[in-house]
């Protein structure tokens, strides 16, 4: 699957990919753009300079800044990549989203993958993931991807997160285990 992805920093040329990527995400019951991020879904430039603001400083929620990421199938966006160099609250290196009606093609495993890579390209040597634990999906995803299980974070919500530690090697690409995806930068250049 990764390679048949494009991968592209969030940018106002991709207008008319991101309309139909929130029209998708209109009545699911995923919140994809709580907080901070609601301004997605009715302030498109708004939501890019968000991002771009987010590469080089920590805005709340978060205590980091993250470098985004859309993943394209053909000019279709199915995915959305969150990639903290230094892990978010000592828990997330890793976030991402998947089109409502892509979910279930592997697109989840490939972002995780991609994201993997940047980190090993950036000199990190793990990557910590966390989902809620009913969050059956992303735990698999996690594990797919060479997730180890630590110990189990409660929120004061009350819910539970699983947290993961994936070791990333020094040399080559996480996915030589698996699927051949050390191509993730030759044919699907990252943009922006």
């Amino acid at each position: 699957m990764l390679d048949t992805l494009r991968f592209a920093r969030p940018s106002l040329e991709y207008a008319d990919a991101f309309g139909d990527w929130v029209e998708d995400w209109r009545g699911d019951a995923y919140e994809a753009y709580p907080g901070t991020f609601a301004i997605a879904w009715s302030d498109f430039a708004g939501y890019v300079a968000l991002c771009k603001r987010m590469r080089f400083a920590a805005i709340p929620p978060f205590d980091v800044p993250l470098d985004a990421f859309w993943a394209f199938e053909g000019t279709s966006l199915v995915g959305e990549l969150y990639v903290f160099y230094e892990p978010m609250d000592h828990d997330n290196n890793i976030g991402y989203k998947v089109r409502p009606s892509h979910r279930g093609r592997g697109i989840a495993t490939a972002l995780t993958k991609h994201g993997i890579e940047l980190l090993r390209e950036r000199g990190c040597t793990v990557a910590r993931l966390t989902c809620n634990d009913e969050n059956l999906a992303s735990a698999a995803v996690i594990e797919r991807c060479g997730g180890r299980r630590g110990e189990d974070r409660g929120k004061p919500n009350g819910t539970v997160l699983r947290r993961y530690v994936i070791p990333i090697p020094n040399e080559g690409s996480i996915n030589e285990a698996g699927a051949n995806a050390g191509k993730a930068h030759g044919g699907n250049a990252i943009t922006g």
